[in-house]
């Protein structure tokens, strides 16, 4: 039987992944995703400073909060990522996936290093594909990550995909089968980040197991939806949009970490929406809605972004904790509107129903809890 012949059924390909060789101090080289901590630069400035002219992934990528990018900061990024292989300040494991450990602020997230078949995604709202998104796609948003990428060497993940999975076949069966093995990294990550733990997983019994259970969930899925992407809709958009462009067999995965939506380490949190300089007799009127006790997210957006349509002073803003979005909307002009929870047992239900969700619907765990990147493949 050959494996990846198989595991492309179910959408997977086993990777060849790139680590940093034993000399790199990994809490340097692993750094957070870039779209997070977008409103502050204090943040970055202290991962730079810290960092230094350490090996790290802080030079393989640009964060959002110093953002725009210039050409000299691409060249510069495209430049780094050729050093960094050449080099061999990073270099390939082998062939196999790896079972991850993450330690959050919602406890253990277990997850799994896989690529994605980028022909079985897609990122149009009705798709029927295996791999879906879950959020709207924000066409603004595309650009820079499709400038990264059509030049990039390496793709270093902080895409969360997830799986149905009740019972929790897969990560019960990877956390027995890591029994036995040794880490291949085990580290803190800078500034809070918890603690992560690797584990190879590439012998042929293993793979077996792996793909059986993935078969078994596929079995079961619905309406064709086997993975819904978490975390990093718009980085997958970009690698698609990139691999239509030129499709080679290299460009046509994608290195993701795949976890169980019932894992206890994936926690849900409610996007809350504050509304800025607004006429609230106007919002009244014009909406009529009750903003202490508001309709599903689902509905609601739809109301908004008709107000804000006709509104063009008012300025909505996506706050993730429910106090501080409460203690910015008793600003005078400010409106808040919150929720409490995000029933995640009716995500995939959600998204066969809806097709995708309202932009900036949920997020998962808490910003420290997101990706770090750290493993990565070659695309070129």
């Amino acid at each position: 039987m050959n494996l990846n012949e198989e595991f492309q059924k179910v959408a997977i390909k086993i990777p060849n992944i790139y680590l940093p060789e034993k000399n790199v101090d990994l809490s340097k080289f692993a750094v957070i995703a870039a779209d997070q901590f977008s409103a502050e630069k204090k943040y970055w400035d202290k991962v730079e400073s810290y960092v230094g002219d350490s090996v790290s992934t802080y030079n393989l990528f640009m964060p959002e909060a110093k953002m725009p990018m210039t050409k000299k900061k691409l060249k510069e990024i495209i430049k780094n990522m050729k050093d960094y292989i050449t080099e061999k300040k990073i270099a390939e494991i082998g062939e196999g996936f790896i079972y991850v450990e993450r330690m959050t602020t919602s406890g253990i997230r277990h997850g799994l290093i896989v690529c994605i078949d980028l022909e079985q995604y897609s990122y149009k709202k009705r798709a029927k594909t295996l791999i879906r998104p879950t959020e709207g796609t924000v066409e603004d948003r595309l650009p820079i990550r499709i400038d990264i990428r059509r030049e990039a060497k390496l793709d270093l993940p902080h895409v969360l995909m997830l799986i149905n999975d009740k019972e929790n076949m897969l990560f019960s069966y990877l956390k027995e089968i890591s029994k036995n093995k040794k880490t291949i990294y085990d580290f803190d990550l800078m500034f809070g980040g918890g603690n992560i733990k690797g584990y190879k997983i590439s012998e042929e019994d293993e793979l077996s197991g792996i793909l059986q259970i993935l078969n078994q969930i596929k079995e079961n899925c619905i309406d064709n939806l086997m993975y819904a992407i978490g975390d990093g809709n718009h980085s997958l958009a970009a690698a698609k949009i990139c691999y239509e462009e030129n499709k080679t067999e290299l460009s046509r995965y994608a290195l993701v970490e795949l976890v169980n939506i019932y894992d206890e380490g994936v926690e849900f949190f409610p996007i809350n929406r504050l509304l800025i300089n607004v006429d609230k007799e106007k919002f009244k009127k014009e909406v009529n809605i009750d903003v202490n006790n508001p309709m599903p997210l689902q509905d609601l957006q739809i109301l908004l972004d008709e107000f804000l349509k006709n509104n063009k002073s008012t300025r909505l803003e996506y706050i993730h904790g429910v106090e501080e979005c409460k203690k910015l909307g008793s600003i005078d002009g400010n409106i808040a509107i919150t929720y409490d929870t995000f029933d995640k047992s009716n995500f995939f239900n959600d998204i066969i129903n809806h097709g995708t969700l309202c932009r900036k619907s949920f997020s998962i765990g808490k910003n420290i809890d997101k990706r770090y990147y750290l493993e990565s493949i070659k695309i070129k």
